[in-house]
């Protein structure tokens, strides 16, 4: 599937019945390394309050980068999403194939 392809994306399983699914040190990995790709695009800023909240967050950081962002303040982000999956659907360039 390419960008601007009228396909809609395919929702891989999640593995929530793995271990690490609810280990907080893997989900901090896996949050910084789709909030960082988030914050490179930022394509998504209208879709529903988490993108605003996540990108004031850094943009408030020491380094206006996700390195110097406290993870106690993911929970506030991830607390706006409503899992409407219109980021997934309609904006995201990053969405595995």
């Amino acid at each position: 599937m390419s960008e601007g392809s009228l396909e809609a994306p395919i929702r891989h399983p999640i593995p929530w019945q793995e271990e690490a699914f609810t280990n907080p040190e893997d989900l901090d990995v896996e949050l910084r390394r789709v909030f960082d790709i988030c914050h490179g695009c930022r394509r998504c800023f209208n879709l529903c309050d988490a993108f605003p909240r996540l990108f004031d967050l850094i943009d408030s950081s020491e380094t206006g980068e996700l390195d110097s962002v406290d993870s106690v303040g993911f929970k506030h982000v991830a607390d706006a999403c409503t899992l409407c999956d219109m980021c997934f659907m309609t904006k995201c360039p990053y969405v595995p194939p």
